[in-house]
C-alpha cells in the first residue's frame, strides 16, 4: 500500500509529463480537480508496480476496465482511491493476486448535513446505531459506512461483473484498536455480509472483514480476502501504508 497527500494548487497538467505518466484525452478534458486525482492514483500505482520488480525496465501504463475500475497488468491486481488532497494504491502480486481480492476507499468526513441526506441510501438505523455505541458521530458513522461499502464494491465487482447498490450488504460488527474519540490515529475493522442474493451467487465470499483507519481529516478503508485478513489480524492500516511524497507536484507525503 502507498499513500500521499497532495496540494491542490500546486497541480499543473505539466505534471504529468514530469511524472511519465499517460494523460487521457477524457481526463484532460476534465476539471483539474479530476486531474490531479487521476494523476496521484497512477503514480503511485506506478511506484508500487515498479518496486515488485516484475516489469522491466518500466511497468506499463494502466488501463481501464468495462466499469471504469483500473485494468491491471497480468500477474497483479489492486485497487486505487482518492479524494482532493489524498490518495491510496494497494497491490497484490503473484502469488498473491492469483487467488485474492482487494479494494480500498477514502473518504472526506461528510458534514452533519450531507450525512443526513443520504444516510437513507447508504445504511439501515441498525447499522448506524452499531457505530453510534461504537463512539462515532452520526456522520462518521454514515461516512464509514458509505466508504466500507465502497470498498467492498471495488473488491468483489471484477466477480459480480454488475453494479449493485449499498443495500446489497450490511454492517454486522465493529471492532476498534483505540478509542474513536476526535478520529485523529484510530483503527479497528468492521464485518460486512452480503445480504443481496444476486451479489453472493456470484461474490467468492459472503462476509468481509473491512479494515478502517481514521485521521481528523478523513476515513480509509480496506477489503480484502480471507486469506489476506488472516495475515493482517490486529493489525491496523497504518502498519502496512507505505508514505510516498510526489515532489513533481510539490506535495506532502503522510
Amino acid at each position: 500500500m502507498a499513500r500521499c497527500r497532495f496540494l491542490p494548487a500546486a497541480f499543473r497538467q505539466a505534471d504529468y509529463a514530469g511524472l511519465m505518466i499517460e494523460l487521457p484525452s477524457d481526463i484532460a478534458a476534465a476539471v483539474p480537480k479530476r486531474q490531479l486525482e487521476y494523476l496521484a492514483g497512477r503514480y503511485l500505482s506506478r511506484l508500487l508496480l515498479q518496486q515488485s520488480g516484475l516489469f522491466q525496465p518500466l511497468p506499463p501504463e494502466l488501463g481501464v476496465s468495462l466499469m471504469r475500475a483500473p485494468a491491471w497488468p497480468l500477474g497483479v491486481t489492486g485497487s486505487i482511491t482518492h479524494h482532493q488532497s489524498h490518495a491510496c494504491t494497494v497491490l497484490l502480486t503473484r502469488p498473491l493476486a492469483a487467488d485474492n481480492f482487494i479494494g480500498v476507499d477514502t473518504e472526506l468526513w461528510l458534514s452533519p448535513q450531507q450525512a443526513h441526506d443520504i444516510a437513507t441510501s447508504i445504511h439501515s438505523p441498525a447499522e448506524q446505531d452499531m457505530l453510534l455505541r461504537a463512539g462515532f458521530t452520526a456522520a462518521q458513522a454514515t461516512t464509514l459506512l458509505f466508504s466500507a461499502k465502497e470498498a467492498l464494491f471495488k473488491a468483489i465487482c471484477p466477480f459480480v461483473g454488475e453494479y449493485f447498490g449499498f443495500d446489497a450488504a450490511e454492517l454486522k460488527a465493529c471492532s476498534q484498536f483505540a478509542a474513536v474519540g476526535s478520529c485523529s490515529t484510530e483503527d479497528g475493522w468492521l464485518e460486512l455480509q452480503l445480504t443481496s442474493e444476486w451479489v453472493a451467487a456470484r461474490s467468492p465470499q459472503r462476509t468481509f472483514r473491512c479494515w478502517f483507519s481514521c485521521s481528523q481529516l478523513d476515513v480509509l478503508t480496506l477489503v480484502c480476502s480471507d486469506a489476506l485478513t488472516a495475515r493482517w489480524l490486529n493489525r491496523g492500516l497504518s502498519d502496512v501504508a507505505a508514505p510516498v511524497t510526489m515532489s513533481g507536484l510539490n506535495n506532502v507525503s503522510e
